[in-house]
């Protein structure tokens, strides 16, 4: 312990070890991007500043990571109005007051709003009359949603349900609904909760014709808050373990600029003058490149701050945590990918369930989450999403005791 102590001590101070040079104020300034395996991409912008510049447009989740981003890139684009959404209060604060000091001010607003609160967010599109709509809103956490399914179905189904019906409701245009890898194949129940908010977006999309669903779909982003880049800078900067589920554990990764760079362009390929705006409930997928393994993610940021990993830093193997995958899947196997045009941003077809079925199922899982049923509500979900079971519930366990 003394001898990593002491390594950490002169990383901190700024002496000659490699890595050091990025030494500021005590820690080094890490470039999520020199973490990937690859360059991060340079996207054309100009069909996503079509999409946005001029129009009225609100994001939700504006304070996390994935929502800030998205302030501050349709800010640069010069919407008429920016509707910033968040419940969590020093989030937005923060957004808020960063827009603000970048000269944004007069034309943003910031609402303090849940969207699991239908009068609420009428009252915010009320005054907003967006556009453009921006859904970033989610709880994201695969070990805290396990362990709180109830809360994580409210949000994340019941939520964005909310939000899409508002949506169509004050007539916006565009929908942008911001998924996860977790969906595909879900072992999670988060990654259920966003495939049941992609299958009511898709429906959502088919159903009418004034409001046009767009849903995109991508991994991991370095940095991001509850990601394992922050966590490993906490534990170098203690002085170590590090600590990894497993070995062989691969996650895709993206920065949070590309990541947001993609997602506007995906939005805005329809609205482009080369394809025509279709409502076939489209899913985008991001092209993240390949599977980044953590174990060496976490070696080149030990090695960022000029130490060696094993030596001065112990990495420790923890195990995979209830509802984690050993590798996500951006897609099915059955999903027929098509190119779009546009670099790192691929149109997939997963299945779909039409409006009038599914909206009794989704009824159950908003029913069971507000009664805190939670072996209900497992099974709810499982009968939208067959391919998801709940490990620890009691459902679950009498199903495996009937097969034994």
């Amino acid at each position: 312990m003394a001898k990593i102590g002491g390594f950490i001590e002169r990383a901190l101070r700024g002496g000659k070890r490699a890595g050091d040079s990025h030494a500021v104020n005590g820690s080094p300034l890490l470039d999520m991007g020199e973490m990937l395996p690859r360059r991060p991409r340079k996207i054309d912008q100009r069909a996503a500043r079509r999409l946005i510049a001029g129009k009225r447009v609100l994001v939700t989740g504006a304070g996390g990571t994935i929502g800030s981003e998205l302030c501050r890139q349709i800010a640069s684009f010069e919407p008429e109005h920016l509707a910033l959404v968040d419940n969590a209060e020093f989030a937005l604060y923060q957004i808020d007051l960063e827009l603000k000091e970048a000269g944004r001010g007069p034309f943003m607003t910031s609402d303090l709003t849940d969207v699991c609160r239908p009068e609420h967010l009428r009252r915010v599109f009320d005054r907003a009359r967006p556009e453009v709509v921006l859904h970033a809103a989610a709880f994201k956490h695969v070990p805290i949603v396990e362990e709180n399914r109830c809360a994580g179905a409210l949000t994340n189904v019941y939520g964005a349900k909310n939000l899409f019906d508002t949506a169509i409701e004050y007539e916006a245009e565009t929908v942008v609904f911001i998924s996860t890898d977790k969906a595909v194949n879900p072992t999670s129940f988060m990654g259920a909760t966003k495939r049941i908010a992609e299958l009511y977006a898709q429906a959502q999309d088919v159903a009418q014709n004034k409001t046009r669903f767009v849903t995109v779909r991508f991994g991991n982003v370095l940095g991001s808050t509850g990601s394992v880049a922050p966590l490993f800078k906490r534990q170098i900067e203690r002085g170590g373990p590090v600590t990894v589920t497993h070995p062989e554990i691969l996650r895709f990764f993206m920065t949070t600029r590309e990541a947001v760079q993609l997602v506007l362009q995906a939005a805005s390929l329809d609205s482009a003058e080369e394809m025509i705006v279709m409502h076939d409930g489209r899913v985008f997928v991001l092209d993240m490149g390949e599977p980044v393994k953590i174990l060496d993610l976490a070696k080149r940021m030990i090695e960022a701050y000029g130490l060696t990993p094993g030596e001065d830093i112990e990495i420790r193997f923890t195990g995979l945590r209830a509802g984690e995958k050993l590798f996500e899947e951006m897609f099915l196997d059955t999903d027929k990918l098509i190119k779009t045009g546009a670099d790192g941003v691929l149109l997939a077809s997963p299945a779909m369930i039409d409006l009038p079925l599914l909206n009794p199922r989704l009824s159950d899982v908003i029913k069971y989450a507000k009664d805190g049923n939670q072996d209900a509500l497992d099974e709810a979900v499982h009968h939208l999403v067959p391919e998801f079971r709940a490990p620890h519930s009691d459902a679950s366990r009498e199903r495996n005791r009937s097969n034994q």
